[in-house]
């Protein structure tokens, strides 16, 4: 399927986005593309978490209409794949192998020879992160970084359509970053995965990056990543 005909990843139509009695933003409207990678940005406590979790229908909009891939967040929700920023750690002792077995959804729908093409899933995803040689080990010995690139993989291993992402390369050192996101842009690419993510430190991000979305002063606001 060409780029051209997927629906596009997200579309705001007269948004207004509250936390309690405080608006974030209002009356937000903009488009991203099927297969772009979009930076969110916007300093401490601007919203960027719970715009995320409005895309997951998880947060309702005070106001307007979210459409994610065409469609209700909610009635989607399997073909988004989502990091939080604050993921718990599981039973210390699991592995980061065991981690993506018990999320991938094919196993709980008992799917004909799941175990097979579990480990196919398991082991390409690991594969995208770097994080081969990771998944044998107990997550408690792990590094924030190492942990990281798990959990981006188990979040990749269902191949979703749109990747939200909260602070992902939070514990990594610049190179694994500069890796994970070059993966990125060229899943975007390849694929048509679209990809919205939120980080701090823009410099690194921008030359993989085709938008920049901010949040600032009440406004939601798309940039070229380029300018």
């Amino acid at each position: 399927m060409a780029m051209t005909d997927l629906p596009d990843a997200l579309t705001l139509r007269d948004v207004t986005l509250a936390h309690g009695s405080r608006v974030l933003f209002a009356q937000a409207n903009l488009t991203l593309p099927a297969g772009s990678f979009t930076v969110l940005d916007g300093a401490n406590g601007h919203g960027k978490t719970t715009l995320l979790r409005t895309l997951l229908g998880l947060h309702r909009p005070q106001q307007g209409r979210i459409e994610v891939l065409g469609r209700n967040p909610a009635a989607i929700r399997g073909q988004i794949g989502y990091m939080p920023q604050d993921r718990r750690l599981p039973a210390p002792q699991m592995t980061g192998h065991a981690l993506l077995a018990a999320s991938w959804r094919g196993a709980s729908f008992g799917l004909p020879g799941w175990g097979g093409k579990l480990n196919a899933r398991i082991g390409a995803a690991l594969t995208l992160t770097g994080a081969e040689a990771l998944a044998r080990q107990p997550l408690s010995q792990l590094s924030g970084g190492e942990r990281q690139r798990l959990f981006l993989a188990e979040t990749l291993l269902d191949s979703p359509s749109f990747l939200v992402l909260d602070e992902p390369l939070s514990g990594m050192d610049t190179q694994w970053q500069t890796r994970i996101l070059s993966m990125l842009h060229k899943r975007c690419r390849d694929t048509g995965m679209s990809v919205l993510m939120s980080c701090h430190g823009l410099d690194a991000v921008r030359p993989f990056a085709d938008h920049l979305l901010r949040i600032s002063d009440q406004k939601l606001e798309l940039h070229d990543a380029a300018l």
